[in-house]
């Protein structure tokens, strides 16, 4: 491909990420789920499966790889299905509307039912996408083109929930939580940018190579390969797993906020934005630290990181949560971003061009029944728990710590499974906390490829040595002390958190 054509086709792609970011951010997400817990009344199990129809419908990318081999239609594939996606949309902003008035008592279950045909189209796209965008990003630039583009993407997704999330609040206050009107017009502002992001999308040509390959040439004995790959299969096991460990408590943090915490929608955003700051910091970084250590250290080490995420909700309580919350939602942005970035950039590196639409496929399919079920058993778990109750010294455990206990542990134990894939050329966990700590330290500067080899000699433990070391250090830490802490920074931070918030919620 030309490379006119081509940095045109890049800056395409990622004008049409930043709108389908400000789609993400106002259609779905937190807003669809307060949608259905204030308007539509649903229980946990039921956001549960909604959380999961996503995941469950990548199985449909098995047809779509089909289709992709068979006709080389990667584009038009993608972009039939991602109009389709979206538009379905039009549906939940009539849902509240008297057209769906006879069926009062099971909107919940008409909102299920369009977001898992939307997910199915949603799911077509996004295995015909990635095939697509694999022939156009350069290998050598995968790492800092999707770091800059997420970035890009995620800066305009913050900016979209933030005003999102003060345009909310102000229309509860003034005409009650129950009132749908103000989902509705936020719904209907992200379909439309969603639509713009698909004029975009149009523009973005198919890859030459792509135009050359002969057509009707699928072999269904294709779909073995990926499963006869040991080091690709191994991919699929961890991420199946390490999705599962995420997702069984993924979807009631923000339960936890609305109806534990009573979070309105308003600090939410704004806790949202930390997140998204911290993404936006760290993407960029994280592109640089793949494309020159490897992928698989930096999952290791954000995934490490991320265990402790779980273990922070528990310290949140009513009246007295800005501190964990925050670290939190810090923790998660910073390190899910590291952690995303790298597992789309191994799966692309690890799938030949030939045949790709299919790993990819099956990579879906796999991971995305595995990830689906995790909501639904989370949300199970919660119910059966109920109204579980234990108190352990100062800090009350519910039904919903448990989850998100159990999440941390199964998170724990999945970083495990990484350490058999292989990685051509991939360093260290240890270099990367190295590069990560010269990259953040700007007197340092950022170290050159040969002194981090110096230190992974010099350095004999592993990774999960340190970090399993640090973590018993610090459960050696006394309640007091750490009560001490919490205090501490909740008097700092909740004066100047509320500050923010009132200049964003005032009404004029």
């Amino acid at each position: 491909m030309d490379i006119k054509i081509q940095d045109k086709a890049l800056n395409f792609s990622t004008i049409d990420g930043a709108l389908s970011a400000v789609m993400g951010s106002l259609a779905g997400g937190m807003f669809l789920m307060g949608f259905a817990i204030k308007i539509l009344n649903a229980t946990p199990q039921q956001i549960g499966i909604l959380a999961a129809l996503p995941m469950f419908a990548n199985l449909v990318q098995i047809f779509g790889s089909i289709v992709i081999e068979k006709t080389g239609k990667k584009k038009l594939l993608c972009f039939v299905s991602i109009f389709a996606n979206r538009i379905l949309w039009i549906l939940i902003i009539l849902l509240p509307l008297a057209i769906f008035a006879p069926l009062a008592d099971w909107r919940v279950w008409v909102l299920v039912t369009i977001i898992a045909v939307s997910s199915l189209f949603g799911s077509l796209a996004g295995v015909s996408w990635l095939a697509w965008m694999s022939d156009i990003v350069p290998e050598n630039i995968r790492g800092s083109y999707f770091g800059k583009r997420n970035m890009i993407a995620s800066a305009c997704g913050m900016v979209a929930m933030l005003l999102g999330g003060k345009f909310v609040t102000m229309w509860a206050k003034q005409f009650g939580e129950t009132n749908p009107f103000g989902f509705v017009l936020l719904f209907a502002i992200g379909l439309a940018a969603g639509l713009m992001a698909i004029f975009f999308l149009s523009r973005i040509p198919e890859a030459e190579s792509t135009k050359k390959e002969g057509a009707g040439s699928f072999d269904f004995k294709m779909f073995f390969k990926p499963l006869q790959d040991k080091n690709f299969f191994t991919l699929i096991l961890f991420v199946a797993a390490w999705m599962f460990a995420i997702q069984i408590a993924a979807p009631f943090y923000g339960v936890f906020m609305i109806e534990n915490l009573k979070i309105d929608f308003s600090t939410i955003t704004i806790l949202g934005t930390f997140a998204t700051f911290a993404t936006l910091f760290m993407m960029k970084i994280w592109g640089s630290i793949s494309d020159k250590l490897g992928n698989k250290p930096v999952i290791i080490v954000s995934g490490w990181f991320l265990t402790v995420v779980p273990f922070l909700w528990i310290l949140a309580v009513p009246g007295k949560y800005y501190l964990p919350v925050l670290l939190a939602h810090v923790l998660s942005g910073a390190f899910m971003a590291g952690a995303a970035l790298s597992q789309f950039n191994i799966l692309i590196k690890l799938s030949p061009k030939e045949g790709r639409s299919v790993y990819l496929a099956l990579f879906a399919a796999i991971t995305g029944i595995v990830g689906a079920t995790a909501p639904i058993v989370g949300g199970s778990l919660s119910s059966m728990l109920g109204n579980f109750s234990m108190t352990i010294s100062k800090y009350t455990i519910s039904n919903l710590h448990v989850i998100f206990i159990i999440s941390a542990m199964l998170q724990a134990i999945t970083i495990f499974f990484i350490l058999k894939i292989k990685e051509p050329a991939a360093s260290t966990p240890v270099a990367v906390i190295m590069q990560l700590r010269n990259d953040l330290n700007p007197q340092t500067g950022i170290a050159g490829a040969a002194d981090i080899m110096m230190i992974e000699v010099k350095r004999g433990e592993g990774i999960l040595k340190k970090i399993d070391d640090a973590t018993d250090k610090l459960a050696e830490k006394s309640e007091d002390k750490i009560e001490k802490v919490l205090n501490k920074g909740e008097k700092i931070i909740k004066k100047p958190f509320k500050k923010i918030k009132d200049f964003l919620t005032k009404d004029e």
